[in-house]
């Protein structure tokens, strides 16, 4: 199967009446964009164009043009427009975010200290109140406000957002809401509180989930803005939705206020796509982008999610997620040469741009391949060119090597050779930490660049792909022997590496799904491959490992692994029609899920405590019930209206613990779980 983009026309079936949804995924090498038509459940069309990092609003913005003038719609047809995004995940993984404040109320140093807190508060200021609740929502401690004040003083300056997190205040959030309005009243910036992100008690997760979601608010804020302001100057005047962990829609206005709810929704929008294309109920869902491929499994036609919230870059959060396992290799992963290890060719983790693309941008980049072709004996650093990043000039180097090898960037706007660029190691050092922080943009041989070798991928011209497998396949392993005979060969070879890298991530994911603990995995593979690569005559054993449901295969790259996958799987493995804009395609058939969770406890026998922001007391359980349920709908009605609901349901489900004491049922607590389900406003 050949990659070709781009080739979906509108269908004569489908016209403006159709109500019209925009589905989007700015993804890290490429925004993709959908015209979707619900009624029809047809795509209408799709684009891609180039992720600018550093102007998300600049790529949404083209990709939304493109995508109405492919369509031949106008901007008032379209009637919402939905947006999947890694910015919060990635801000998370690379440290990002901007500063807030945490105040903890009636929480012990040994809480603050725990779930990574400890790390978070070094660059993020803490203060502890006096005061707190109980089990039962009682106030335990008086809330002391004294010391707030002061401390605002001194720190608001360098603050932009602030989290507040209480002792059991899921149970009665009183002392939450007066520091809110003494931070509001002096500071007026945003304040997230723990209790409205979270039901659990948990206090040392919900602060560290309360101040993620702090340090995400002007970041998210930025690019939500951005996009629609790139909505109104194309006169498309309808709701933005935004497509939060577990697959599920929210408004603009929601994610304004609780950014975190967004962490995973990459992943979870492309699970939800893939699954809906394939019409699979159970598999697992394999997508391959530019930097990461994402592994979920399916269970009855919607992601498995991931018991007690997402953990991401290492913190442990309350965020309703999928259950999502990512490895650091992609269709635009850096194929390197490895001379000291088992495996001369490493894939990743770093992203660069392949031959094939930066050559349609650099055309000097095909006369540099063929100089070094030319050479008789290969150097390391064969195949490997830079450039100073468009946005960078103004960078200041933070030390010597750092200013001499941007100085030689800078000399060569249009992209300069590694050799020439870095003739020592410090130098070498230096130019690894530019590429890292995206000074200098990076391009060199890929997977994608194999596919277009072996003519799987067909988006760019190859030439340039050929030269660099040519180049590659020169390089010596470690006993002096050429990777490969020819630049074809080691084109086979990378995309079968590339293969066995997925399928191995897709064996970690199914183990984690079935319980099976990850050194037991990882023994059992290196023994496979111990026993693959043995020259032993007549071998007695034989170790298989295979996925037992099928795999769909979706990203731009599905095509160039899908059948190296399935054999290696032993499983049938499938890419979809679309396949290459499932993302985008899963943010435009969400609907809009909120949930929530309400406790009752039981102070003495006989009597049943509703937990609610006004705790009410009850002498009858059913009673109690229906208390609880009838707030729970109305919570969820204003939540659900603030999300951008136009209709929707709402299913209660109790959970009752009881203990048998001398016969008698003794009740502990209870728990309901409520849960809205609904269409966006401007859907039917």
């Amino acid at each position: 199967m050949a990659i070709q983009l781009n080739t979906v026309a509108k269908s004569p079936n489908v016209t403006a009446p159709h109500p019209l949804v925009i589905g989007i995924d700015t993804g890290g090498t490429y925004t993709d964009a959908v015209v979707y038509a619900r009624d029809a459940d047809e795509i209408v069309a799709k684009v891609k164009v180039r992720t600018t990092h550093e102007d998300l609003g600049a790529c949404v913005s083209a990709a939304l043009k493109a995508v109405l003038l492919k369509a031949s719609v106008d901007a008032p047809d379209i009637h919402l427009v939905c947006v999947s995004t890694t910015l919060a995940t990635n801000a998370l993984v690379e440290g990002g975010g901007r500063p807030a404040g945490l105040i903890a109320i009636g929480l012990e140093p040994g809480v603050t200290e725990r779930r990574g807190l400890a790390a978070l508060t070094e660059e993020n200021p803490l203060l502890r109140l006096a005061g707190g609740h109980s089990p039962y929502g009682l106030e335990s401690v008086p809330l002391d406000l004294s010391p707030l004040q002061n401390w605002l003083t001194e720190n608001d300056e360098n603050l932009e957002a602030y989290a507040v997190v209480g002792a059991f205040s899921v149970r009665n959030p009183e002392h939450e809401l007066a520091v809110a309005a003494a931070i509001e009243e002096t500071t007026g910036k945003p304040t997230t509180l723990s209790h409205e992100l979270s039901g659990q008690l948990d206090a040392a997760k919900r602060s560290v989930t309360a101040l993620l979601n702090a340090r995400l608010l002007p970041l998210v804020r930025e690019m939500i803005v951005a996009v629609e302001n790139s909505m109104a100057g194309l006169g498309i005047r309808t709701q933005l939705m935004v497509v939060r962990g577990d697959g599920s829609l929210v408004s603009s206005d929601f994610v304004k206020s609780r950014p975190i709810e967004t962490i995973l929704s990459g992943p979870a929008a492309s699970a939800a796509g893939a699954a809906a294309l394939s019409g699979v109920r159970d598999g697992v869902i394999v997508d391959v982008g530019g930097t990461t491929t994402d592994i979920a499994v399916i269970r009855e036609g919607k992601p498995a999610s991931r018991t007690g919230g997402a953990k991401v870059a290492g913190y442990e959060t309350m965020v309703s997620a999928i259950r999502v396992h990512t490895e650091g290799i992609g269709g635009d992963s850096h194929v390197r040469h490895t001379p000291l290890r088992s495996n001369p060719l490493s894939i990743g983790p770093r992203r660069v741009t392949p031959l094939a693309l930066a050559s349609t941008e650099r055309p000097q980049l095909l006369g540099m391949l063929e100089a070094q072709l030319s050479r008789p004996v290969r150097n390391e650093s064969d195949g490997i060119y830079l450039w100073v990043q468009d946005n960078e000039h103004s960078w200041t180097p933070q030390s010597s090597a750092e200013a001499k090898v941007f100085d030689a960037a800078c000399n060569f706007p249009e992209g300069i050779s590694l050799e020439d660029l870095a003739s020592s190691g410090l130098e070498r050092n230096a130019t690894d930490r530019m590429v890292g922080i995206g000074i200098l943009g990076l391009t060199a041989f890929t997977p994608t660049d194999a596919a277009h070798v072996l003519g799987i991928d067909e988006r760019f011209d190859p030439l340039a792909s050929k030269r660099g497998a040519e180049i590659l396949a020169g390089q010596l392993d470690h006993v002096g022997v050429p990777l490969a005979d020819s630049g074809s060969l080691l084109a086979a070879k990378v995309l079968s590496s590339l293969a066995q890298g997925i399928g191995t991530a897709v064996l970690t994911a199914g183990a984690d799904h079935d319980g099976l603990p990850s050194p037991e995995l990882n023994s059992t593979i290196q023994a496979l491959k111990s026993l693959t690569t043995s020259a032993v005559d007549n071998q007695l054993l034989e170790i298989a490992l295979s996925v037992k449901e099928p795999l769909i295969c979706v990203g731009a790259a599905a095509p160039i692994y899908h059948e190296e996958l399935s054999h290696y799987l032993k499983t049938t493995c499938t890419a979809p029609t679309n396949f290459d804009v499932a993302n985008a395609y899963g943010a435009a058939i969400g609907s809009i899920i909120v949930s929530s969770n309400t406790m009752v406890s039981a102070p003495r026998r006989g009597l049943f405590r509703v937990h609610v922001t006004e705790p009410q007391t009850f002498y009858d359980f059913h009673l109690a019930q229906a208390f609880a349920e009838k707030e729970a709908e109305g919570d969820l009605a204003r939540r659900m209206h603030f999300a951008g609901a136009a209709k929707f349901t709402i299913d209660h489900r109790w959970t009752v613990r009881e203990v048998d004491v001398e016969g008698r049922p003794l009740f502990i607590e209870a728990s309901l779980q409520s849960e809205a389900e609904g269409a966006p406003i401007g859907q039917p």
